[in-house]
């Protein structure tokens, strides 16, 4: 066997990541990016997977559980086909590895083996260092601002809460624009989307734990905040606000991070 100077046998075997996961659970994290996505990194760790993207319109960071032993980064470069081949298997669990980036990708349930060709460039990987430096200063102020933008309003909702908006769509037509707003006295926080000739569709939400000084904050979004509030687990999850500003939501177990970034639009 040939070694490169300055490695180990144990070396070459870490860089192919390799982890086990539940065949649905792993439908249902995959599918969350899926929706404008065609590629997706998975960081491998222990015991976790971890995806995140980053968008002009946001940034989406999510985990789950896995069994894994070697650690590093799996390249999709074919979102739809990934999801395709797990929706057709039956096995309760699948194995996916790859041998490093560029390489083609493995994923094998029961007696049902996939290899997808991928590419060294992931578009939706490319801008997540950048948002992802952010993202850090932003934790260490403890969210009390993104970037430029100060986030001086905090709460706590019920993400469930959020997921009827998601039908907006059917509701009032395509291309409408979007409106959050927190109100701190009234312990409210209100999405709504709306379109002049179709009508408004929105979902209040109890807030808890409420902080901020003014009446209340609004930021302004386009058509694609409903969807991206269909990602935000089933769980109690904070929400940070500004005026104009970013809407951050953030999994209170640290595995879901939702960043979308204030754009207001015309219809």
């Amino acid at each position: 066997m040939v070694r490169l100077a300055g490695t180990t046998g144990q070396d070459s075997v870490r860089r192919m990541p390799t982890f086990e996961a539940d065949r649905k659970a792993l439908i249902g994290f995959v599918d969350t990016f899926a929706k404008g996505v065609d590629d997706l990194v998975l960081r491998v760790s222990s015991g976790t997977i971890i995806a995140a993207v980053g968008q002009l319109t946001h940034y989406l960071r999510k985990g789950m559980p896995c069994t894994s032993d070697d650690e590093g980064h799996i390249y999709v470069s074919d979102v739809a086909r990934l999801l395709a081949f797990l929706k057709s298997v039956t096995s309760a669990d699948v194995t996916v590895n790859q041998r490093g980036r560029g390489r083609p990708l493995h994923v094998k349930g029961g007696n049902s083996n996939l290899e997808l060709p991928t590419s060294t460039y992931i578009a939706s990987d490319s801008d997540v260092s950048l948002i992802e430096k952010i993202v850090k200063k932003s934790e260490e102020s403890m969210w009390t601002s993104f970037g430029n933008a100060p986030l001086p309003a905090e709460a706590v909702v019920d993400g469930s809460d959020l997921y009827p908006l998601a039908k907006a769509t059917k509701v009032i037509g395509n291309l409408f624009t979007c409106k959050a707003e927190l109100r701190p006295k009234d312990s409210d926080f209100t999405v709504m989307a709306s379109k002049s000739s179709k009508g408004k569709m929105f979902v209040n939400a109890e807030a808890e734990q409420v902080s901020g000084d003014k009446e209340s904050y609004v930021s302004h979004f386009a058509h694609w905040l409903p969807d991206l509030l269909g990602t935000v687990p089933n769980q109690n999850v904070s929400i940070h606000m500004g005026e104009n500003a970013p809407l951050v939501i953030r999994g209170g177990n640290g595995d879901f991070l939702l960043i979308v970034f204030d754009q207001e639009v015309d219809e």
